[in-house]
């Protein structure tokens, strides 16, 4: 191998290849459980990104904290706001709902 550098630096990046292979195959494996599966969220109807909901925290959230408005959220009142409104969003909110009537 000696006489072909070429051979030696093809061995080193399969090494390399291989190491970073198995990193991702141990990857995927600790994290199986926490990995969206975005093809199964989209065919079931349901949202498979979080821009809508961004968007309209960012417009909210510009439209109340414009310096240039009479009444304006403090920044604690508009982080309350912006918790209700994801928990909303994400379902918590009546989940929280139900267990407080239960």
């Amino acid at each position: 191998m000696d006489q072909h550098p070429g051979l030696r630096d093809a061995a080193g990046k399969l090494r390399r290849l291989r190491e970073l292979i198995n990193n991702l195959g141990t990857y995927l494996v600790q994290n199986a459980a926490s990995i969206v599966n975005y093809c199964r969220r989209y065919w079931s109807g349901l949202a498979i990104s979080s821009a809508p909901a961004e968007s309209a925290a960012k417009s909210l959230v510009n439209a109340r904290m414009n310096k240039k408005r009479q009444m304006r959220w403090s920044p604690i009142g508009a982080h309350r706001v912006l918790q209700v409104r994801a928990a909303f969003a994400d379902g918590r909110l009546k989940q929280a709902k139900l267990s407080i009537a239960a």
